[in-house]
């Protein structure tokens, strides 16, 4: 019979002591046996008289007398020796995967302090008196239907059957904790290693997220959590997890507490994170962390200059002269086709990734669509540094980058151009510097290019491909101050470049006619524009 207690997995029973061996007794202390309150939730076990009729109970100090410390310093063979076969016993199926390690061996003092403390070793292990080599199998129910219940609509009740999952699959029901301290130490790796032992594949199943070894480091349960927490209550439909925006967003499941809404004023004070102890727990996340006042400042950025673009052009509009335009028979060819290929391209990046940038910082503000705004943001992304590399390597190779780099009378021309833009386009003047096919932008132009298509851009981009991939660029990312400022920095320097489109578009329509230079960026070519001093060829 030296085979019969080989394995704990087996968790076979032995019978209380009628040998001279086994004789640990639980301490005097010890609260086992005791009437004590049991857990909430649990039923209060039955009074000794209260048991069904039959053989004398065995007592809990008893049954430590065989199942204490000193088990295991007696040999397996004399082991054996207590048990009764039975012929009719059925050996249980040993689980795939088991949290707490099985044993027969009981800490009285471990047991006495956990959640079953109270209950006696019989209100359990009905029929143990005799002691079969195998007791039936505990029946938790009886005082844990709700929770029973639970589990059996959950996702882990899909499995029935001998090799489906049993409360011994995590619970340790001799020395385990209660529910509060069992949820607070709760490992999410077990998750995944009970699901690689049932042949179900996590890293596979969550290939839809974005960056997807960031998301499985997180608890488990902050995505799969039911209408109640806690693993009884994951949802048993296949994609039943938390929206993206659970915790990206102001009102994030990270926090312990709920942000308050921030008016666009009251945010110019608020210099520091929102969720801050979220973002010291979990790191930086996209639409949970924001700096209110960085917020304030961006949005002013991109309202100034449309303010001041409207402001402009109503007084364009009403000191417009009347009558026809007598348009010059010349044109100049201003823009090769390779770059109004690229002017387009860049613009249309530049908007889709202003307004999903948008999307992504203030999900809240667009909710539903969290998801598609990251992907599209990711995919022009990359569009949008290929177009910049195009543009960097035609004018480096073709020599026309000189058009974008200033001169010595640019610099001295700035104030006249200035001039021009806050008196003289109101008064019908010419161009002070109008294009030709070797200046074609004036000395406000060049200044406001070099400073965000040669420095700001790159900038955006480099950031913003760190930000696509911050799991397998963190190394970078953390020397460079990590991914908070990282964040605050490609969000500050994508709005700038969001103003100065805005500023751009405007600044198309100041030719001779609202539509020259639009015009010229589809066609390549630009009427001859009015030298210095020639006068407005409207007809009066």
């Amino acid at each position: 019979m030296g085979h019969i207690l080989r394995s704990h997995e087996e968790s076979v029973q032995d019978k209380p002591v009628r040998g001279p061996f086994l004789v640990q007794a639980a301490p005097p202390d010890s609260k086992v046996g005791q009437a004590e309150a049991p857990p909430p939730g649990v039923k209060k076990p039955m009074e000794k008289e209260q048991r069904a009729e039959g053989p004398e109970q065995t007592p809990d100090q008893a049954c430590l007398g065989c199942h204490g410390p000193d088990m295991l310093k007696v040999p397996r063979d004399r082991r054996a020796e207590q048990i009764i076969p039975d012929e009719e016993a059925v050996r249980r199926p040993v689980l795939p995967f088991r949290v707490p390690r099985p044993t027969l061996v009981i800490d009285a003092k471990k047991f006495s302090e956990g959640p079953h403390g109270g209950i006696a070793c019989l209100d359990c292990h009905k029929g143990a008196e005799g002691h079969k080599l195998r007791l039936k199998s505990v029946d938790c129910k009886e005082c844990h239907a709700e929770s029973a219940e639970a589990v059996q609509v959950s996702a882990h009740g899909e499995r029935p059957g001998a090799k489906g999952l049993d409360c011994l699959t995590c619970h340790d029901v001799h020395h385990g904790q209660g529910k509060e301290e069992l949820v607070k130490e709760f490992d999410g790796r077990v998750c995944a290693d009970c699901h690689k032992v049932y042949g179900m594949d996590v890293e596979k199943a969550h290939r839809q997220l974005y960056e997807p070894r960031m998301h499985l480091v997180m608890d488990c349960m902050l995505c799969h959590s039911g209408k109640e927490p806690g693993v009884h209550n994951i949802p048993a439909e296949k994609g039943k997890a938390a929206a993206c925006e659970s915790c990206h967003t102001a009102q994030t499941i990270l926090s312990g507490k709920k942000e308050k809404p921030v008016t666009l004023l009251g945010s110019v004070g608020k210099i520091g994170f929102i969720n801050d102890t979220a973002l010291k727990k979990y790191g930086y996340v996209i639409g949970a962390h924001r700096i209110p006042a960085l917020d304030a400042l961006v949005l002013l950025a991109v309202i100034a200059p449309l303010a001041l673009c409207l402001f402009h052009g109503t007084i364009r509009v009403f000191s417009r002269g009347k009558g026809p335009i007598h348009r010059p028979e010349e044109t100049i060819y201003l823009h090769p086709l390779i770059e109004r290929l690229w002017h387009w391209a860049q613009a249309l990046c530049t908007i889709v990734l202003s307004v999903t940038g948008a999307m992504m910082h203030w999900p809240e503000q667009f909710p539903g669509w969290f998801q598609w705004a990251i992907a599209t943001h990711n995919q022009f992304g990359i569009a949008a540094v290929i177009v910049f590399l195009v543009w960097l390597l035609y004018n480096l190779l073709t020599g026309r980058i000189s058009h974008y780099i200033p001169n010595k009378r640019d610099i001295q021309g700035i104030l006249k151009q200035i001039r021009f833009y806050a008196w003289g386009i109101f008064k019908h003047e010419p161009h002070p510097y109008a294009p030709t096919a070797d200046e074609k932008f004036n000395p406000l132009q060049k200044l406001a290019y070099l400073q965000f298509q040669l420095f700001i851009l790159p900038i955006v981009l480099a950031s913003g491909l760190l930000y696509m991939y911050p799991d397998t660029l963190r190394g970078i990312i953390e020397r460079i101050g990590g991914m908070a400022l990282l964040g605050s920095v490609h969000f500050f320097l994508g709005g700038l470049f969001a103003a100065f489109l805005v500023a751009h578009i405007y600044l198309a329509t100041t030719g001779e006619t609202l539509g020259d230079y639009m015009k010229s960026m589809i066609t390549g070519y630009l009427p001859q524009p009015r030298e210095s001093g020639a006068k407005d060829r409207r007809v009066s």
